[in-house]
Formats: C-alpha cells, structure tokens, sequence
C-alpha cells in the first residue's frame, strides 16, 4: 500500500465531511504528511478509525458509507494488524534474530529464530531460555546458515527436555495425584493464607507441570496471602523440591484438608519452618590473644 496516496486519501475524506480538527488550518501538503505519520503508530491510526466511525455515522445513505468510508476503514484496520504484528515480535535479545518457534519443556524454553539479514547467510539461531522472576537469559546460542541442520538441533533440544522431564517424574518418591477443589477449602478472600500448605490450580501450570507433587506449596507472606487484601502475590515454597516461588492468590486452589495432606508434604513443610525460625549461627570470632 502506497501510504503517502492512501493519507491523501483520508485526508480528502475528512475535509469533505469537516472532520480535520486541529488540521483545518494547515497546508494540504502539511496535513496530508502528518495523517502519513499517523499510518506509522498503531494509536494513531486507531484514533483515525474511530474519526471516519463518527464521520459515517452521520451519514443518510448506506451507499455513503460503503463507497467512501469502508474503503479506507479497510485499509486502516490492514495498517494496524501489520503495525500490532510487528509490535508483537519476539526477538532473541538485540540480535535482531526473531523467534520463529519456542517450546516450553521443564525448566527451559528451546527457542528457533531467524534473520534474514544477518552475516555469512547465517540465518538460523537456536538456543535455550531460562527466566526467574527478575531476568531472563540465554544459554548454548547456535547459528547455522542451513535451516535443516538448525531444525535437527531444535527438535534434539526439545527430545533431550521431555526425556529430562521423564525421569524426573519416573524418580520422584512423592505421589503425583492431582489436587482440586474437593481436596481444599475454598480460596476465600476473607481469611489469610500464610503458613497455610495450598495447592496452586493445576490448570495454571505448564502440561508437563500438572501434578499433585508440583501444585503443594508452602505459603510464607506476600500481600495476597493476607485476609482482605487487594493484593494478589503469594510467595511461597515449592513442598517437592523447596525451591522459593510466587504465585497469584486467584492462582490458588486452597488450603489443602488435612485428610488430603499427604505425610510426606507436612513433613516437608514443618522442615522448611524450621529452617526459617532457627536463628543464624553466629561465626566464631578470631582469638585476640596470640
């Protein structure tokens, strides 16, 4: 699309029907370069779609609005699908490689990106992701100039995580049941749930994720763990392997039954509390009569 005709275009529209606004004073030329800008920020051209709306509003005739109006309501909702798009990319840091395909599999993410522009033809990248809270990083980049050799090392990444996250599950000692709401009382808002055990919903977490050993967590504060809060972060412990996490109160089943409460949870869950009251041993001083 022709963007300088395509704002003339607009232009001509809104000055037929007096809707130019602030442009009503300005050189064609002028206003005809700013509606162009406009074409380049997906606010903007929004704001455009919502003028020539109002414009068509007013409109007696149907045909009006079909021959006139939906041609250029058309060209701006095209404009701003590719300006959302772009927006939207994802990209490997500053590389100016752009991810193609990410797969989630246990703690990372495998990642296949591409750029076209980059040097010696090298245009595929793979490499694994891994993000906490805070940061996120990159780890074992490699390009490659042929897609198939990239696409090999992609998919062996993937087959390596699943086989990983198969023998975590075949290794684990604890049950895997999942928990649901008959397992918990109800996740009311009005009672706190610090130093509760909860089960996180398993429909939140990752597929590979959706189990009774993974959801059971420890809950030690955060504004959404107190009774009435308007905050929603729980900070917690993971009960299967200690590991200290966040989740959203409305993330949360609820506080599991006693009857449910698997052995091995609560002992895990006394043994963290433990560790958090015992006072830090103090370092021995260095003798002062040598």
């Amino acid at each position: 699309m022709d963007n300088r005709k395509f704002a003339a275009e607009i232009y001509e529209f809104l000055k037929d029907n007096e809707a130019l606004d602030h442009l009503e004073d300005v050189p064609a030329e002028d206003g005809i370069a700013e509606i162009e800008a406009y074409l380049s920020d997906p606010h903007k051209v929004k704001k455009t779609i919502s003028d020539i709306e109002g414009v068509s509003d007013s409109f007696l005739y149907h045909n009006q609005y079909i021959n006139e109006a939906m041609p250029l309501l058309c060209g701006l909702r095209e404009i701003q699908g590719e300006l959302e798009a772009e927006q939207n990319k994802r990209m490997v840091s500053d590389t100016g490689y752009e991810v193609r395909h990410a797969i989630n599999v246990g703690d990372k993410e495998i990642l296949f990106a591409e750029n076209k522009n980059a040097e010696n033809g090298m245009c595929w990248f793979v490499g694994d992701y891994t993000q906490n809270d805070i940061i996120g990083q990159y780890a074992d980049c490699q390009v490659s100039d042929d897609f198939l050799e990239a696409m090999q090392e992609f998919t062996d990444r993937v087959n390596r995580q699943i086989e990983t996250m198969r023998n975590e599950i075949s290794q684990s000692k604890t049950p895997c049941n999942v928990f649901t709401a008959e397992h918990c009382y109800p996740n009311d808002r009005g009672k706190s749930i610090d130093g509760k055990i909860v089960a996180i919903k398993a429909d939140i977490l990752r597929p590979e994720y959706r189990r009774g050993d993974v959801q059971l967590v420890l809950v030690c504060g955060g504004n959404g763990a107190r009774a009435n809060s308007h905050g929603n972060a729980v900070f917690c412990y993971h009960l299967n392997d200690g590991t200290h996490t966040r989740f959203e109160r409305y993330q949360v089943q609820g506080e599991v039954r006693p009857e449910h409460l698997p052995k091995w949870a609560a002992e895990k869950a006394a043994e963290i509390q433990a560790e958090k009251t015992t006072p830090p041993q103090k370092k021995p001083k260095d003798r002062e009569d040598r």
